[in-house]
Order: structure tokens, then C-alpha cells, then sequence
């Protein structure tokens, strides 16, 4: 293999991009135990309208009589109810703000708020609270806000079977009666139909809290279908629903044929989790850069064919509200290319549950809202790695979060996996996995710190890159952008690995470089957002690295066969 490569010089300029106050959030997690209230009637706060008809629609949130402001106040969103008020001993806010944020507010005692309301299939009450964080205290609540439709169908997304001539829709109501995608090659003219199995998920299926207590918030029930009989290349339009209702039409162009003869298109990023267009706050403070990451993928999404999340997806940990409006976030995205994701220290860690790391990263989710939602094609639950062929590429996902050192299940897996992969079909092999191989970082902390993890991977994972040719392994968990050059065993070596690492999709940027960088480290950039895309045929492979802040490319590299 012949290695082109192209670094055009990295900006070190910071991108803000939002406001000081959408940066900031309750200094710890919230105090629930020392939650009171006192609604003496005094202050009034009020939401309207009180009646929203789709999911996305806007509400105005107004207070008055607050007595002497304080920096402290706050107003959240809260669902569902308590008996017409809010139980923060036992729910945590969906969204929340701080008061001061009206311009006027600490001046006058009066103000008000707009927040954007995604559905979560149940009623849902506002909070003017006093006390910050620490000694919350609720002082009104307002009425009861409702939506039209609690059925209305919703979160839809796209991902691969092992079949290319298959896709599969998962999306969410509150109930079942008949849940069915149509679909056919022309807009409105639905030629096939198809029913979807449902499921769900509670409390008692996660491991530990927020995930199963006071950040547990009913999921609603997740409908699942394969679309099939597809033909390669193919567009295709579709609606899904139920008897309660039907989406939007949506479309997509079915998978390419696997052949080397097959161009493909793939953004790959990993990290973004969810901003809030409202600029409104979250427990788990909202990552607003991922706003404009979705937004500029979701701009050129007919210029997509693939999309590939490497890792801490949504940052919900623990919060199940977060993966409501992360999905919402991503639909525009999800429901028209498939959506595939390795899974991260946020979606799985958690002590005594079977991670490899005995972190609490992921607040009890323990991967379980990450499989319901994303049904990869793994060997198991909880099995999450798995390949796939798209094109003229091969995909090798893996877990950086499950035991991966000999003896183990999965490094026997890739093992096996690899050696069945045909490069006379699928001349690109593309590995990816969470925590990264190849890493420019200080973070030595013992276990689970950037390079002792590094290490491990090194010793028991790179031989199998080294011995299948895997052209460029894909990571994330470092929040930067880093690009090797062909690597192994931390030399440069002719036809070795390219590694990237793409963890800038959104969370706070990661700038704990060491100031002597390594030698196989090629392009380098700890200041910006963005993401990552690739085209592949039988020959080549062009990457790029796009910023957020201009949607320009400022790292390309040419990959030839």
C-alpha cells in the first residue's frame, strides 16, 4: 500500500461557541435529600401554551413575586408530575436554568424563559426554585403541560443488519397497538409493509443510581423492524407509526453492493453527546458544541452514506432524559443514513458489573438503554463488537469497555472475525473502538487513564491489526483530533495502521497533550469541534478532518492500493 499524506497547519484560535451561561451548570449533582418545598403561594410562575401539538414545539415560561433574586434561582422542567407538583426528592429535571438568564430578572423579581419541549410521552410541569444546587427549595410550580399525541411516533433511526440488502427502524411511542413502517421507491406510494416487534426496558434491568432512581425516566415502548428485499443503492421512502399515528415521510438509499467497485461515503466521529437549542442546562452538563457538529453533518447528509458513532453517545449517564432529546437531535441524520456505534466508557462503566474498568462513568446505565436502543449485530448482549461489510469497506468494531486480553472472549472473536474478512470483495479494513490505541495525552492515572489503556490495547490488540493489514483504525475518549502515521509498535512503519483519533464530536475539547509529542504523531488539533468523513473505492481512500467553527477541511490524507 502506497501512503500519501497532506497536513495543512492547525489553527490553535478557541471556537466559542456558546454563551457563558450554556457552559455552566450545578457546581455538583444536584442535592435531592435536602430538597423542600414551600409553595406558599406567594411567587407565581406560569407555561404556555399548556397544550403543544408535536414534539419540538416551544413553551413560555414566566415568574413574578420571587421576593429579594438571587444568583441561585433556577427554573426546571420536570416529568412526569407528582400529584400536580414536582418531586425532586425522586426526579431529576429534565432541563433547567438559571433565572438570571432573563436580562431583567435581577433587577425587577420578574422574568421569563423560552424552552424547546421534546416529548417523553407524559405530562410535564415547570419549577421556579430557589437555592441553587445545594439547598433546593421550590417556590411555585406552574400548570400542567401536556402533549396532543403521547403515541406520536418519534426518535426514529437507521441501522445495518448483517444482510445488505436489509435495513433496521427503531423508534418509540407510549404504547402498542400495530406498530408498521411502509415503504416503496416513490414518495407517498408505499408499496410494502411490514409490523415491528416491541420492547421496552425499567429500572430493575439497569445496575445501580441515578440510571434506576431519581434519573430513571420511562423509555416508552421501543418498536423495531426490518425493512428487506431491498435493492443495492436504491432510494427509498417511508413513514412509520401506528394506529394512534404516522410520522413524516422519510428516505434513504439502500446499502451499496459489497464489491470493490462500490464508492461509500462515511462520517465517523465519536463523543458528541447532546446540546440544547434553548441554550437551556442539563444535570449532566449539555455538550452545545454537538449542536453545530449535527448540524453541518445533517447539512450534507446527501453527500452520506454511513455514518459511524465511536462512543459515548449521548452522555445521558444515568439521566434518561438525555437520550430523549438526543435523539431528537439526531434524527434528522438517523432516520436517513444508518447510524452505527461501538460503545464507550459512559454507555457501559460501572463497579461490579462486568465492565472492564470498575468506573462509575456510565451512573448505572451499565450499556442497557445503549443495546435497547442500538440493536448492533453483536454475537450477544453484551457482547457489544461485531463487523459488517458496507461497499467497498469492512468494519471491525470493538469494545474498549469489556476484557479484550488473552483468553477473552472478544479478543478470540476479532481473532476469528478478521480472518474471514474477504479483501477481494471488501479491499478496506476499518477497525474502531472507544478508548484509543494511539494516544497523545499526560493521563497515566492507573487503570483505566489514557495511556495505560494504550498499553493494554497495544500489547494484545495490535498484533491482529498488524496480522490482517487493517488499514486505518478509527477512536474517540480523547477529546481532540490526533492522526498517526503508519504505526506499529509505536515506530512508523511502511504499510502499518494509520490511527486517529476523533473524540472532538462535541464534549468539552481534551488539552492535557504532552508538550514533547511522540514521533509517530502527524496532525494534531485539542482546540476545535468537528468530525471526521471518508470516501472509499477499489483503489483509494481520501480522509478528512472538518472543523465545526468553518466547516473547512484542515487535515487530508490519500490512502492508494
Amino acid at each position: 500500500m502506497n501512503y500519501i499524506a497532506r497536513v495543512v497547519t492547525l489553527s490553535a484560535v478557541v471556537f466559542g461557541l456558546a454563551s457563558s451561561h450554556s457552559l455552566c451548570t450545578f457546581p455538583d449533582l444536584l442535592r435531592y435529600d435536602r430538597a423542600t418545598t414551600n409553595l406558599d403561594g406567594t411567587v407565581s410562575i406560569s407555561a404556555t401554551p399548556a397544550l403543544l401539538l408535536s414534539s419540538g414545539d416551544w413553551i413560555t415560561v414566566a415568574w413574578e413575586n420571587t421576593g429579594v433574586p438571587s444568583t441561585s434561582d433556577w427554573v426546571g422542567v420536570f416529568t412526569p408530575p407528582v400529584d400536580g407538583s414536582i418531586d425532586l426528592r425522586h426526579h431529576a429535571p429534565v432541563k433547567y436554568q438559571y433565572a438570571n438568564f432573563s436580562g431583567s430578572y435581577m433587577n425587577t423579581g420578574v422574568g421569563s424563559l423560552r424552552f424547546q419541549m421534546i416529548n417523553m410521552r407524559g405530562d410535564m410541569i415547570v419549577g421556579f426554585f430557589t437555592g441553587g444546587s445545594t439547598n433546593p427549595v421550590l417556590l411555585a410550580v406552574s400548570d400542567v403541560i401536556q402533549f396532543q399525541n403521547y403515541n406520536e411516533p418519534l426518535q426514529g433511526h437507521l441501522v445495518l443488519s448483517d444482510d445488505p440488502t436489509e435495513i433496521i427502524l427503531i423508534w418509540v411511542t407510549q404504547e402498542v397497538n400495530k406498530p408498521q413502517v411502509l415503504w416503496g421507491t416513490q414518495s407517498n406510494a408505499y408499496t410494502s409493509v411490514k409490523t415491528a416487534s416491541s420492547s421496552t426496558y425499567n429500572a430493575g434491568d439497569m445496575c445501580g443510581s441515578p440510571a434506576t432512581d431519581f434519573g430513571f425516566l420511562d423509555p416508552g415502548m421501543l418498536h423495531q423492524v426490518t425493512m428487506d428485499n431491498l435493492e443495492p443503492g436504491q432510494k427509498y421512502y417511508y413513514v412509520f407509526g401506528d394506529t394512534f399515528g404516522f410520522s413524516q415521510e422519510f428516505s434513504f438509499t439502500a446499502s451499496p453492493i459489497t464489491s470493490p467497485g462500490s464508492t461509500v461515503r462515511v462520517v465517523v466521529y465519536g463523543d458528541m453527546g447532546n446540546g440544547q437549542v434553548d441554550d437551556s442546562l442539563q444535570i449532566m452538563t449539555a455538550q452545545q458544541p454537538a449542536l453545530n457538529t449535527t448540524n453541518l453533518i445533517s447539512s450534507q447528509i446527501d453527500q452520506t452514506d454511513l455514518v459511524l458513532h465511536i462512543g459515548d453517545i449521548s452522555y445521558a449517564r444515568g439521566y434518561a432524559s438525555v437520550w430523549e432529546e438526543f435523539f431528537h437531535q439526531i434524527q434528522p441524520i438517523a432516520a436517513r443514513v444508518p447510524y452505527m456505534v461501538c460503545i464507550g466508557n459512559h454507555e457501559r462503566d460501572f463497579p461490579n458489573s462486568g465492565s472492564y474498568y470498575n468506573g462509575t462513568d456510565s451512573n448505572g446505565e451499565c450499556g442497557v438503554p445503549y443495546e435497547k436502543r442500538f440493536p448492533m449485530p453483536t454475537p450477544a448482549q453484551d457482547q457489544p463488537w461485531f463487523g459488517f461489510d458496507f461497499g467497498s469497506v469492512h468494519f471491525v468494531l470493538m469494545s474498549t469497555e469489556h476484557r479484550f486480553d488473552n483468553g477473552s472472549a472478544q479478543l478470540q472473536y476479532l481473532d476469528d472475525h478478521l480472518s474471514t474478512v474477504d479483501r477481494s470483495k471488501t479491499p478496506w479494513l476499518i477497525f474502531a473502538g472507544h478508548r484509543p490505541m494511539y494516544i497523545d495525552s499526560t493521563y497515566w492515572a492507573i487503570p483505566d487513564g489514557d495511556q495505560p489503556v494504550a498499553l493494554l490495547l497495544r500489547a494484545y490488540v495490535e498484533p491482529l491489526l498488524k496480522k490482517y493489514g487493517v488499514d486505518v483504525a478509527f477512536w474517540g475518549h480523547h477529546h481532540s483530533y490526533q492522526r498517526s502515521c503508519p504505526v506499529f509498535g509505536y515506530q512508523c512503519t511502511e504499510g502499518a495502521t494509520t490511527h486517529i483519533v476523533v473524540g472532538m464530536g462535541g464534549q468539552g475539547l481534551s488539552q492535557d497533550i504532552d508538550p514533547i509529542n511522540p514521533d509517530w504523531l502527524v496532525a494534531l488539533d485539542d482546540q476545535h469541534w468537528g468530525f471526521s468523513r471518508f470516501t472509499a473505492n477499489a483503489t483509494t481512500l481520501v480522509f478528512e478532518y472538518v472543523r465545526d467553527d468553518d466547516g473547512q477541511v484542515h487535515d487530508t490524507i490519500v490512502l492508494t492500493k
